[in-house]
């Protein structure tokens, strides 16, 4: 029996190496090839990466013709935007249905995360006209404002979570001492859901920096793109960067990254708590 355990035990590590290994790989390239020169991208064998790195690629992707650092720039603004609207809107809507005990509420939440199937092409043609109605085409704050909207959903569900895990009688306790329940809101539950609040900022930062669709339907001022937008500068009409772009998706990947490393850990534990409650 413990033989068969260990065997299981084994092959279900292997299968999780295997499995971290084909997630990896393709970074791996990216990383390899955004150091190689242009000549050595098609040697025959190819190699992860070249023996000597041209580290110069960051340099001239960063700061030389291509000016990474603008869409970079324009990217942050959106995507720290996005986060800030997200948690202004949702932290509210999300201790509305935590502490409201209605028949309605199962439904409701259920509703809030099934809205999050429907992509966002449905509405892009509307969202176009009123976009351009409220003359906020060619401007960030038309990519920010859908960016949120659509990110809402989740952050509320997140939220909602948090807000389920924190015993009610602290809100109570602290309206028997004389707080309002808004004051009982600010004072003591925000503070509390402080890590949900976080990991649901930066689900919707890295949500507003990822995002695409609605910076290509929105801008056409190229001073305002984005970097997936500028991700297009480095394809010629019969050529691609290769080198350069790996270069700039390793510049774009990097504040994911650090803001996925942060988040998982609550991310999980928003998604389930007040699951058993």
């Amino acid at each position: 029996m413990n033989r068969r355990k260990t065997l299981d035990l084994m092959m279900t590590h292997l299968l999780l190496i295997l499995l971290i290994g084909l997630m990896v790989f393709p970074v791996i390239v990216m990383i390899g090839t955004s150091l190689k020169s242009y000549d050595s991208l098609f040697e025959w064998p190819p190699k992860l990466f070249p023996g000597k790195p041209e580290w110069s690629n960051y340099l001239t992707v960063w700061s030389g013709q291509y000016k990474f650092y603008i869409p970079f720039k324009n990217s942050l603004a959106i995507a720290g935007a996005t986060g800030i609207l997200s948690i202004l809107l949702g932290a509210p809507a999300a201790y509305g249905i935590s502490r409201t005990v209605t028949s309605l509420r199962n439904s409701l939440l259920f509703g809030i995360l099934a809205s999050q199937m429907i992509s966002p092409v449905v509405f892009i043609l509307p969202l176009y006209k009123v976009i351009r109605a409220y003359g906020l085409l060619n401007t960030l704050t038309s990519v920010i404002v859908t960016s949120a909207a659509f990110t809402l959903p989740m952050v509320i569900w997140l939220l909602h979570g948090y807000f389920d895990s924190i015993p009610r009688e602290l809100e109570e306790a602290a309206m028997v001492d004389g707080c309002s329940r808004i004051q009982a809101l600010y004072r003591v539950m925000l503070p509390l859901a402080a890590p949900g609040l976080a990991a649901a900022g930066i689900y919707a930062f890295i949500m507003g920096w990822d995002q695409l669709m609605f910076p290509l339907t929105f801008l056409t001022n190229s001073a305002l793109k984005p970097i997936t937008l500028a991700l297009y500068d480095f394809s010629g009409y019969n050529i691609v960067y290769w080198h350069e772009m790996m270069a700039a998706s390793t510049i774009a990947v990097i504040p994911v990254a650090i803001a996925f490393a942060f988040i998982q850990r609550y991310l999980v534990k928003g998604l389930t708590a007040g699951a058993i409650k």
